[in-house]
């Protein structure tokens, strides 16, 4: 063995046994905000690596590719929605935070009509966890009128001046 083989052995092995860094926890924390706030296919790989601090070569290990996380992301969020799973303290009084809620939404509209499997999951644990479509509607309104009062003000002043 050359002296460049043992080096690139060396190397090889040294990154291969390398312990994972990252909390999954917080990275599927970090990745629900990102899926929540831009939705599935607005979400991006680059977007998600920047969220989470993890690199993408590490996402891919742990998740498979972007749809797992965001499977693993959904069912973080359908087990918090769970009237049998422990409360966090960052669920509101009906029992679901606004993230975990938002994450449903884009799921709902993403995904649920081309996936039974979503569809299925998504409808048996909102009716276990008493979430109506009062409640997702609601959030829905929120979410749009957050987003139109975003881009009323972050509109320039010369657009809403007359033309000379």
């Amino acid at each position: 063995m050359n002296v460049l083989d043992r080096l690139f052995q060396n190397i090889y092995s040294e990154f291969m046994g390398r312990r994972r860094t990252f909390i999954e926890s917080e990275a599927i924390g970090s990745a629900t905000a990102v899926f929540a706030e831009r939705g599935f296919a607005g979400a991006s790989v680059d977007d998600l690596v920047r969220a989470t601090g993890v690199n993408r070569a590490s996402l891919y290990g742990v998740f498979g590719s972007k749809d797992g996380l965001f499977q693993r992301c959904l069912t973080e969020a359908l087990a918090a929605l769970n009237p049998r799973a422990p409360r966090s303290e960052s669920t509101d009084a009906a029992g679901a935070g606004h993230e975990e809620l938002d994450l449903v939404l884009v799921a709902l509209m993403e995904l649920a009509p081309w996936d039974p499997a979503v569809r299925d999951a998504l409808a048996t644990t909102l009716h276990q966890a008493g979430v109506t479509a009062e409640t997702l509607g609601r959030r829905l309104l929120e979410r749009a009128g957050a987003a139109a009062s975003s881009s009323a003000t972050s509109a320039p002043a010369a657009a809403a001046s007359p033309p000379a």
